[in-house]
């Protein structure tokens, strides 16, 4: 058994798309190297993590929190349930007294709230009585080195910190960094096979009490053939179950669990010789088995289904699979090269050789060809395949629809590159069965009397179609909403013209700049398009037209509208914001930005963006 000191560490991650998990496993290989006891644990665990935090025992651990920041500086949904128990009104300023934690927020700058669910969480941890063991970190993805980069020197001055505080005992040594530590997530293969069941049957065993199976109705592309961009009209039905159903709304997610392709699979599996033990029955600690849960479960199953082979790899992924190389120097020096985080060198080498052509963790692995992974490590090396979020674009009876851009797009090697996902969904035909988990909204939206503006580039108009049906279905009482489109051809990708031809009971009009308009007592339309050569490109510019601003400013300042924004992430939100305050200062002259900073707060004014 290995010598530890100190207390034990809680490395505490709070994730949407695994990054801080992958950043917590990195922290904990660090610090059993420095011989601390350190576990990893997900905010999921409510009554664990709750428990760590709350101990007054001797053994009191450090807690150390990995924070993403989702949406609007949300907390990531699968913690907001330990946030709403750190939020209860019993806890006091004694509550924490004495516990050590630090934390480290992982953000995007392109985001308006740039970290801000990582600030709230160390706030709240100093109101309950939390005392900093160093100061909280901040990556940002936008930066110049990515989360990495500022997770490395932040991580570095909590190891310091640490062994300041619990310096190393007489007699225990750091373990080098050229040994090769036990398995975080040993894989054993059973000596039972599970050949025979068919992968759709494998694939359906996964379905829960919050995972569904739904049936595919529709699969239609909507965009011409000869057009980049393929977008669907995608409709599942779902079981007739009045709880499922109850949760849909405007603003509603679709969840859908996808699998990796499985010629990729066989591929990966050939690879590094597993093949030949690739159907037998394996076991997983008990955490893996919460989310790994296709019954029986074999290592094709692991990498099929719940493993993401196809992502982008970062440092950690190189510095794992360096411990694995052998007979080829050359290699070996490049993944030491690529798996130092606190180089910068090393990373923009990184960044060009998988970043920029965005190569997968399965290419990589296939080009770095001296490698040959235990199966014992498999979990170490691939992250959790998590389900992918599309926003309801409306629902009948028990069907569910949805706008998806199937993401395929040539990089700058040449390469094709396919989102795992949409090529999921670009395969799946009427009748074929998927996985799904519906999530309510995220945002409060205003009554139906109040006047809404909606502004949603792109597919981005998905969850805001939802919104305005219900809004229009409603009885005449409803207040009159503003729909702000923008595309890059409108015959190619107006998506819903007809309807809202039909829904404002008007027929188009193109001004001079080429902002085409449907204007009706209820609903009216504004759309531009970047490609079809006329002066208004984008949503934010069309804003800014003298006489639409004026009568978007009216809108809001005299008849009290709010505001829904969605779409990507970047230039867009900022950019809206931005024409959104010059068009209240056509009415109140002045106070545009302290006017939307207003609505903001109130909670009239909401963005969701990915």
């Amino acid at each position: 058994m290995m010598q530890v000191h100190g207390p034990p560490i809680v490395l505490i991650y709070m994730s949407e798309t695994g990054t801080s998990q992958s950043l917590a496993e990195t922290l904990r290989r660090k610090f059993i190297r420095l011989r601390f006891k350190a576990h990893v644990l997900s905010a999921e665990d409510v009554e664990r993590v709750y428990g760590a935090l709350s101990t007054t025992s001797r053994d009191r651990p450090v807690a150390v929190f990995l924070c993403s920041t989702t949406g609007n500086g949300d907390i990531p949904r699968h913690a907001r349930r330990l946030w709403k128990v750190l939020l209860r009104k019993k806890l006091t300023a004694e509550s924490f007294s004495g516990l050590l934690f630090s934390s480290f927020g992982l953000g995007d700058s392109s985001y308006a709230r740039f970290n801000w669910a990582a600030r709230k969480l160390h706030t709240r941890m100093l109101q309950l009585g939390g005392a900093e063991v160093c100061l909280r970190g901040e990556g940002d993805e936008s930066a110049s080195g990515g989360v990495e980069a500022a997770f490395s020197a932040w991580s570095s001055i909590l190891v310091s910190a640490l062994l300041d505080r619990f310096p190393l005992q007489d007699g225990l040594e750091i373990i080098p960094d050229d040994v090769l530590l036990p398995p975080q997530l040993p894989v054993r293969i059973l000596p039972v096979t599970s050949k025979g069941l068919s992968m759709d049957d494998l694939y359906t065993s996964r379905a829960n009490s919050s995972v569904k199976s739904g049936k595919v109705v529709e699969n239609t592309r909507i965009t011409p053939q000869d057009h980049f961009q393929d977008t669907r009209r995608f409709i599942v039905q779902i079981p007739e179950d009045s709880a499922v159903c109850e949760k849909i709304s405007p603003g509603s997610t679709f969840l859908i669990y996808a699998q990796n392709s499985p010629q990729d699979v066989t591929a990966l599996l050939e690879s590094q010789a597993w093949d030949a033990f690739a159907d037998h029955v394996i076991s997983v600690p008990s955490s893996v088995q919460k989310w790994a849960t296709t019954k029986p479960l074999t290592l094709r199953c692991l990498l099929t289904f719940h493993l993401d082979i196809m992502s982008v790899p970062r440092a950690s992924f190189f510095d794992t699979l360096s411990y694995f190389c052998s007979g080829n120097e050359q290699q070996l020096e490049k993944l030491k090269q690529f798996g130092d985080p606190s180089n910068e060198e090393c990373t923009q080498d990184r960044y060009d050789y998988a970043d920029r052509p965005r190569r997968s963790a399965m290419e990589c692995l296939m080009e770095f060809d001296s490698v040959n992974i235990p199966v014992e490590y498999v979990l170490d090396i691939f992250g959790e395949l998590k389900p992918r979020q599309f926003s309801i674009a409306g629902s009948r009876n028990n069907n569910v629809e949805l706008l998806i851009a199937i993401v395929k797009y040539r990089t700058i090697l040449r390469r094709i590159r396919h989102g795992t996902c949409t090529r999921f969904v670009s395969t799946l035909n009427p009748g074929d069965t998927l996985l799904y988990e519906i999530v309510p909204p995220k945002v409060l939206l205003p009554s139906p009397n109040t006047p809404f503006i909606v502004i949603g580039p792109g597919t981005g108009v998905a969850p805001l179609r939802a919104l305005l049906l219900s809004r229009l279905k409603d009885d005449a009482n409803v207040a009159k909403s503003i729909l702000v489109f923008g595309n890059r051809s409108r015959a190619a990708d107006f998506y819903y013209e007809d309807e809202w031809s039909h829904a404002t009971q008007a027929k188009s009009y193109n001004n001079e700049t080429g902002v085409l308009s449907y204007v009706g007592d209820r609903l009216s339309v504004f759309a531009c398009f970047s490609r079809d050569g006329n002066k208004v490109k984008y949503v934010q510019t069309l804003l800014e037209q003298p006489e639409i601003a004026f009568n978007i400013g009216q809108f809001l300042v005299e008849q009290g509208a709010a505001v829904w924004v969605c779409g990507s992430k970047g230039k867009m939100p900022r950019a809206v914001k931005s024409a959104l305050e010059a068009a209240v200062d056509k009415v109140l002259e002045g106070q545009g930005v302290q006017f939307m900073a207003s609505l903001d707060k109130s909670g009239r004014y909401l963005e969701e963006t990915w």
